[in-house]
């Protein structure tokens, strides 16, 4: 019985993980039904279809058994202990966001796979994988989009010229006190990308690098349970909102990945760019702020 039980729960964290890739391709929705109906034995017909034969024809006669009655449903036992591996919250409720923290998982063992991965072709031209930094004790996550040519040569996101950019927005919101008491610095923030090994000549990440590499940054969210993550740019945006859309389009209103806020603003490399960007980035770090510290 016990190693029935074990592989059980070995199967729910596969599934688990299984589902996480999928909602980064955006399928959440799709898994949800199929999972909810029929892990917890309430599968319905399809949006839009009926249950009842089409006018005019002749209903299907019912089944029987060897005995002339007919079979009783199947049934599906609930298994309050599966049901809490394979789902954080009822799916009628879920949210999207991370699921529990894996047994024993923790950051450093998520960098120690990103630096041995080898899941898509950007491993074979990559200098060094970057899996994130700081200990996000203040609560805030910042997410990018992939490492540039100075992260691939130090293993260290957001040290290039944007990433200089980015230091000085976080000492700008410790300076003038914007979450008192709470220090903010690369330390006390976490910073990663949603693609750990830089793509070449910093292309646009493809949607199979993020399949491959999304449940990294999944299990690192999942551990650190932020109370407000901060989407730089369109891709991190699209991944963690889970829908399509610009940074113009998407900033300015507060999402939910499980328990934390998620703001979206644009990238510090668009800032760059672009130097009018600047001027909403700091009013997204207030609003940023101002949710923080509401309940």
């Amino acid at each position: 019985m016990t190693a029935d039980r074990d592989t059980q729960r070995a199967a729910a964290r596969h599934v688990r993980r299984f589902l996480a890739a999928e909602a980064a391709a955006g399928r959440a929705d799709l898994w949800e039904a199929v999972v909810s109906g029929y892990v917890r034995g309430v599968a319905a017909p399809p949006a839009g279809a009926s249950s009842d034969p089409p006018s005019g024809a002749a209903p299907a006669p019912p089944a029987v058994s060897s005995s002339g009655a007919p079979p009783a449903p199947p049934a599906v036992a609930a298994d309050p202990e599966l049901d809490a591996l394979l789902f954080d919250t009822p799916p009628a409720a879920a949210a999207r966001g991370p699921a529990a923290p894996l047994p024993g998982d923790t950051l450093e063992r998520v960098a120690g796979e990103v630096n041995a991965c080898t899941k898509c072709g950007l491993s074979a031209c990559r200098n060094r994988a970057v899996p994130g930094v700081g200990r996000g004790t203040s609560g805030i996550v910042f997410v990018g989009e992939a490492p540039g040519a100075e992260e691939d040569r130090r293993g260290e996101p957001f040290v290039g010229r944007a990433g200089d950019l980015l230091t000085r927005i976080l000492a700008a919101m410790d300076e003038r006190q914007l979450l008192p008491g709470v220090p903010i610095n690369r330390d006390t923030v976490y910073i990663c990308n949603v693609l750990k090994c830089r793509p070449p000549e910093n292309r646009n990440p493809l949607p199979h690098e993020i399949e491959a590499c999304s449940p990294y940054l999944h299990r690192q969210l999942a551990l650190l349970r932020p109370r407000v993550i901060c989407c730089l740019g369109k891709f991190a945006a699209e991944l963690l909102v889970g829908a399509k859309g610009t940074v113009g389009a998407m900033r300015g209103q507060v999402y939910r990945f499980g328990p934390a806020k998620l703001l979206v603003t644009y990238h510090p490399a668009a800032c760059l760019r672009n130097p009018g960007l600047k001027r909403p980035v700091w009013e997204d770090m207030q609003r940023l702020a101002q949710e923080y510290l509401a309940p």
